[in-house]
């Protein structure tokens, strides 16, 4: 069943709350990320890139999006990160990084853009909406369908 932003965003919280206000988890590639709640409370900071908030709103998003796509969504990670442009051949704009630039980051169909999924595809992975995939993809929990 799927589930309301009010209950992501508050299990969340919750989830820091009873945690000390810091998580952790394990990335596909064996390594740590720390992970806190920003100082607006409207998102997660990682260790990893801790100058990204990958907000509450735009996490929501990319499960919706999964969810629209059938239950599963590539990151685009690799082509991001090797300046493809959005819409191109090897960056599809159902992509994680390609929808979220478009959607929250002001970018367009043409437009190179920066690797972000990784870090929200660990933490969707974390929150147990989605499991993050080695192959650079993500699928949506059969519960929260």
């Amino acid at each position: 069943m799927k589930i309301s932003y009010l209950d992501f965003t508050k299990s969340i919280i919750d989830r820091f709350e009873s945690e000390g206000g810091k998580s952790q988890l394990t990335m596909i590639n064996g390594g740590t990320m720390n992970l806190w709640l920003s100082d607006s409370k409207n998102g997660i900071i990682n260790s990893r890139y801790s100058s990204l908030n990958c907000e509450f709103k735009i996490l929501y998003a990319i499960y919706e999006k999964a969810i629209s796509l059938g239950g599963e969504m590539y990151l685009g990670a690799n082509a991001a990160h090797n300046g493809q442009r959005i819409g191109s051949d090897g960056f599809p704009v159902d992509t994680i990084d390609a929808f979220i630039s478009i959607e929250f980051y002001g970018k367009n169909v043409g437009d190179k853009t920066l690797r972000r999924s990784t870090y929200f595809a660990a933490i969707l992975d974390w929150t147990g909406l989605v499991t993050n995939h080695r192959g650079g993809y993500i699928t949506v929990n059969e519960i929260y369908k």
